[in-house]
């Protein structure tokens, strides 16, 4: 049998396979799985895109292949969205190649950002000539018209089971009137009786986030003057006292220097002494001595000025604690200016937990407000303290939008070793059940409908 011809045939059972597992797919989120994921079996390609028709003439992603969820507000999905609802592609009734030369203005352009460069948009049209929406395959080697045919077939049956997905859906009539008829249907309304009136019983609002134990009010180490770090005499996390050394500079600069300033020192003291003796003799050179005088005495301060900045590459310890800092070869051979910061030394036995907690899980919280950590390396442990700072306005760390809150340990309470991580839990005020538990279903609806 022909090459051509076994394709066929795979081709034709990877059709009938996929267009049966649609029509027994249970509802609209199986059947958006099969589609996205499943259609690889009729034609290889590298995502797919499962688009939806609105009513109002719009439309959205529904799926994406790989990925658990389609967030409108992911800026992938928002620009799919934008490309797919362009009208000469909507009143497609047939499979069209597509490419970033189809897609003007700032799309278009995009496009290799987010695609391969050759990708198939199917629309899914039932028998019935509606549009309920289409598929978009996209991969990096352009599409042959035995795929295309292929793939507008299965379109054609991915388009009628949805259909019959949906009416099955809709057909889910009001059957609640046999419930009232017997003990299982009284006994399954009054437990949800009981569930929306437990809606309303009184609960404390609480929220988590990520939390780090930083060290309390430490004094930072900062470089004395510009220069190159040479050596770093402490690993992290280490225990020094007042006065030992923890960082030394690189002073071949200043050493050379040095060398040369006082070259030029000696020099202008012998050519003071020659002027000195002629000055005996001589009465016009003692303006020539005066002059030396004072080009000696700059010389001298520019001497000393030097030798205070060797004294500075030696970097102390400004007082007894942990020094805290990343890493010892981060810093060799580094160039600093003065003031940088390099480390902190800080009390262990002073410490406070930095809270960052993400815009939308803040909650209305009293002043000291109580706080427990859980560790990530003793999820057992915990340790209670009062929330002391909530920051004016949210900044973005790490990718995420959240407010800075601090807290004290309780007095009594050994402070965790600085730089553990963990969850705290925030208590916020009293609430109900409701509302604690549809709080953000809540601002997402306040947020749509204003």
């Amino acid at each position: 049998m022909p090459i051509h011809g076994e394709k066929l045939i795979i081709g034709l059972s990877a059709l009938l396979q996929l267009g049966k597992r649609a029509f027994a797919a249970e509802d609209e989120s199986a059947f958006s799985f099969l589609v996205v994921n499943e259609t690889h079996l009729m034609a290889p390609y590298r995502q797919a895109v499962l688009w939806q028709r609105l009513a109002n003439g719009g439309g959205k992603v529904v799926a994406v292949s790989g990925s658990p969820e389609a967030s409108s507000r992911a800026p992938y999905i928002a620009w799919l969205a934008r490309v797919l609802d362009r009208e000469s592609i909507q009143q497609r009734q047939t499979p069209l190649c597509l490419s970033a030369t189809d897609i003007p203005g700032e799309d278009g352009a995009a496009w290799e950002q987010w695609l391969p460069a050759h990708a198939l948009w199917a629309p899914l049209v039932t028998g019935l000539g509606e549009m309920l929406g289409g598929m978009l395959l996209v991969k990096s080697t352009p599409w042959t018209d035995p795929e295309m045919k292929l793939l507008g077939k299965l379109a054609d049956s991915y388009a009628n089971a949805w259909e019959l997905i949906r009416k099955r859906h809709d057909s889910r009539g009001i059957f609640w009137k046999p419930l009232l008829m017997s003990y299982q249907g009284r006994l399954k309304i009054g437990l949800l009786l009981v569930v929306l009136l437990s809606c309303w019983l009184p609960v404390q609002q609480s929220v988590l986030a990520p939390a780090t134990v930083k060290a309390l009010k430490p004094l930072p180490v900062r470089a004395p003057i510009d220069g190159v770090i040479d050596r770093v005499h402490v690993i992290p996390n280490q225990m020094v006292h007042q006065g030992d050394l923890l960082i030394t500079l690189d002073e071949a600069i200043l050493a050379n220097k040095l060398d040369v300033e006082t070259k030029s020192y000696n020099l202008l003291q012998e050519e003071y002494r020659q002027v000195l003796k002629q000055s005996v003799t001589d009465p016009e050179v003692r303006v020539q001595k005066k002059i030396l005088e004072k080009r000696m005495e700059k010389q001298d301060a520019e001497m000393r000025g030097v030798r205070i900045q060797l004294n500075r590459v030696r970097i102390l310890a400004p007082r007894d604690g942990v020094a805290i800092f990343s890493d010892s070869n981060h810093w060799l051979g580094k160039p600093v200016q003065v003031g940088e910061r390099i480390m902190e030394v800080a009390d262990p036995s002073a410490a406070e937990l930095e809270i960052r907690l993400p815009v939308n899980d803040m909650i209305a919280l009293d002043g000291n407000a109580r706080v427990t950590l859980y560790p990530n390396l003793d999820p057992l442990d915990s340790r209670p303290g009062s929330v002391t700072y909530v920051s004016y306005d949210a900044q973005e760390v790490e990718g995420v939008i959240a407010y800075t809150l601090r807290a004290h340990f309780l007095n009594g309470e050994t402070p965790p070793k600085i730089g553990l991580r963990g969850t705290a839990k925030i208590y916020g005020r009293q609430t109900t059940l409701f509302y604690y538990l549809f709080r953000h279903p809540l601002a997402l609806l306040r947020q749509r409908l204003g």
